[in-house]
């Protein structure tokens, strides 16, 4: 999914791949510092397509 969201940002941002990865990375890394930890956990389980609920 990280890949989708990558290239969704990039096309709706008129950046490169590499800019939008930098974007999304720092977003999630946004996230983190502000979100408890259970949907920090949601979050990352989307991005790496992991199943986090257990």
């Amino acid at each position: 999914m990280k890949h989708i969201i990558r290239e969704h940002v990039a096309n709706e941002a008129g950046i490169t791949e590499p800019q939008a990865e930098k974007a999304v990375s720092a977003m999630v890394g946004y996230f983190k510092t502000r979100l408890p930890v259970e949907i920090n956990n949601e979050i990352e389980g989307l991005l790496t397509g992991e199943d986090r609920a257990d």
